[in-house]
């Protein structure tokens, strides 16, 4: 990623107030240590998430989410990359990112995360079948995030987070 780049991230999460997530920041190099992964996303199967995911809501006489790929996908894509690093997929730190969240306008704040899933399809069935999961899918939410990350050996390790701006 070239500077330029970089100074267009720090200039928009500025812009958008989120003093908490200055840990977010650097974003290359440092390979051991998952802080400073990027925060991007692999958005051709993070679309296909939130259509499929938005075609369920449809069916249920729910709203679809509107894509939020700033601050919430980046926190998803964050998180993504913890998960990465511990090999498994958890929760951990979620109420640090809602509160984040919160202090941006969020009223509500909703996660799953998932892994090992090839195609966004596999992943939203698995999520809709389980009905924790597809309490998170139907909440009352607004906006959606997605981080979509693979690890090195092509394992998908997905973060979804909904808001309620």
């Amino acid at each position: 990623m070239n500077i330029f780049k970089i100074l267009i991230l720090l200039l928009s999460l500025i812009s958008m107030g989120c003093e908490h997530i200055e840990y977010a920041e650097p974003q290359y190099t440092y390979q051991q240590n998952w802080q400073f992964q990027p925060i991007d996303t692999d958005w051709v199967m993070g679309d296909e998430v939130v259509n499929y995911i938005n075609e369920y809501r449809i069916q249920q006489g729910l709203p679809p989410l509107i894509k939020e790929p700033n601050l919430t996908s980046a926190l998803a894509s964050y998180h993504c990359n913890y998960m990465i690093s511990q090999q498994t997929i958890s929760h951990d730190g979620f109420s640090d990112r809602a509160e984040i969240l919160n202090d941006n306008g969020a009223s509500a704040v909703g996660e799953n995360v998932a892994f090992g899933y090839n195609n966004a399809y596999e992943v939203v069935s698995a999520w809709i079948n389980s009905p924790n999961h597809r309490d998170t899918i139907e909440g009352n939410y607004t906006h959606i995030g997605l981080g979509v990350r693979s690890d090195n050996n092509n394992i998908n390790y997905i973060t979804m987070i909904v808001v309620r701006f």
